[in-house]
């Protein structure tokens, strides 16, 4: 049977009991927050730099995947993308690239001055002799596209619809998926032009005026920037 000193504490407690819980419970709630606050600020801090690591630079992400590839594996992805090889190895959109060099007939490749000739040309050119059924270049035969204009200028900017135009016989090689991606993150869409022909009338006047800057010494200025 409980003695009256056991009875007196046991009321002491019961009394004391709210008061210390509502003393202690603020700074319980204080101690916790803090820990999960700064739990939470670290985890930020991971979650930020595991984001940082999964959006890397698009080219580069081009380069790692493309260095991920067998050659085979590498020539399906490029040809699904809408590219072919050409004679050199470059690849090219839409194959619409005209091969480089000196195109001579097989009739007159019999011929030994013209042959020596032609082939002097090509190594002057510094480009490969290329020995057809005729002279025609085989790429261009029967495409009805026009020829590809001689301009110091061959690439500017249509800042107002967010245009890049690319002179067509620039928009070759392996370096083709850079530029289009490089444009691309700049916001612009990318057409190819053969002549001015191909060009919107005010793009016509803008690609004179550069033309002009540049020959001017410019070098492919844009005369207005």
């Amino acid at each position: 049977m409980p003695d009256q000193n056991d009875q007196q504490a046991q009321a002491l407690i019961e009394a004391l009991a709210p008061k210390l819980i509502e003393a202690i419970l603020p700074k319980i709630a204080e101690s916790v927050e803090a820990q999960i606050g700064g739990i939470k600020k670290k985890n930020d801090e991971l979650l930020g730099k595991l984001a940082d690591t999964k959006k890397p630079d698009s080219i580069a992400a081009i380069d790692n995947l493309m260095a991920m590839l067998s050659k085979q594996e590498k020539e399906r992805a490029m040809q699904n993308a809408g590219f072919t090889q050409d004679a050199t190895g470059n690849w090219v959109l839409g194959g619409s690239q005209q091969e480089a060099g000196v195109y001579l007939s097989r009739e007159d490749a019999r011929n030994p001055s013209k042959y020596r000739e032609a082939k002097q040309e090509a190594e002057k050119r510094g480009v490969p002799l290329r020995v057809t059924d005729t002279a025609e270049d085989p790429t261009r035969r029967n495409t009805g596209q026009s020829e590809i204009m001689k301009s110091t200028v061959f690439t500017f900017d249509d800042e107002h619809e967010r245009v890049r135009y690319v002179r067509a016989d620039m928009q070759t090689g392996t370096g083709i998926v850079h530029r289009r991606l490089q444009a691309e993150r700049e916001g612009y869409k990318v057409r190819t032009f053969r002549s001015l022909d191909d060009l919107p009338g005010h793009m016509q006047d803008k690609f004179r005026r550069m033309e002009m800057a540049a020959n001017a010494g410019g070098n492919n200025a844009d005369p207005d920037a």
